[in-house]
């Protein structure tokens, strides 16, 4: 057991090394931390103690951790994100995709397009590239033309785009104008006999809006890169590869989706 000192408020002070260590419950690693003092475990306490700092450091000080709230300059982060990055680092997950997809984020000229992107990516099976892209999925034609009009290639490959200040950025109309792609569940049942769906990149700065009327399911952009054809598999939570097929999803991949 770690040489500690605990008080009735969960306030812990551990000595390592001759060096204080201090947390309460709003550390991220609280219970890990707990286990390591009862275990003895001082190089795992250490670790967990200062993923914060580990956080920063890889950021150049963007992002940091401050009483369990992640901010990013000085903008508190979406507790929808902290706790998917939490939930990373506890399952041993590597969490910069979702930094660099902060990163992305916050170069969204809208503010209100930000906020609805959270309601949106609560949905299960969003995943997130390396790089910070989100995954999401269209249902096209069988020729893989937009079910809409029939005038745009949604083959893989093709990035249909439009310009920025032509897609409707009201959520609350349904079906305006705009580039839509969704999560799985609102795309199978928008799509019909012989469609086909697509897989599609997204740049969080290119989202627009989020209509409320399919419950947060869909999303307008202005540009997205169509990367595979669904193949029927749910996608990990953070994907190396999505132009070939996954063979082995983990139950970590699992977990780490919300």
């Amino acid at each position: 057991m770690l040489t500690h000192i605990k008080d009735a408020k969960n306030f812990w002070t551990v000595v390592i090394d001759n060096q204080t260590h201090q947390f309460d419950t709003s550390h991220m690693e609280y219970m890990g931390l707990v286990e390591c003092v009862k275990t003895g475990d001082s190089q795992e306490f250490l670790r967990l103690f200062n993923t914060g700092d580990s956080i920063q450091n890889w950021s150049d000080g963007a992002f940091r951790f401050v009483d369990g709230v992640l901010y990013y300059v000085d903008e508190q982060v979406h507790q929808v994100i902290t706790k998917r990055i939490i939930e990373m680092i506890k399952s041993g997950f590597d969490y910069s995709p979702m930094l660099r997809f902060l990163e992305r984020l916050y170069k969204n000229p809208s503010y209100r397009a930000i906020n609805e992107l959270y309601a949106f990516l609560t949905h299960k099976f969003l995943p997130i590239t390396p790089d910070g892209y989100f995954l999401a999925y269209k249902a096209v034609r069988s020729d893989f033309r937009d079910k809409y009009s029939g005038n745009i290639d949604t083959s893989v490959g093709q990035t249909p785009t439009m310009p920025r200040f032509r897609v409707d950025d009201n959520c609350d109309v349904g079906c305006s104008k705009g580039l839509h792609v969704g999560a799985i569940d609102y795309v199978k049942s928008y799509g019909s006999s012989g469609d086909k769906v697509v897989v599609c990149q997204v740049d969080p700065a290119d989202v627009v809006s989020v209509p409320l009327d399919s419950d947060h399911q869909k999303v307008r952009c202005c540009k997205y890169n169509v990367v595979a054809e669904y193949n029927g598999d749910l996608l990990p939570a953070v994907v190396e590869d999505y132009y070939e097929e996954e063979e082995d999803i983990s139950l970590l991949s699992k977990i780490c989706l919300l």
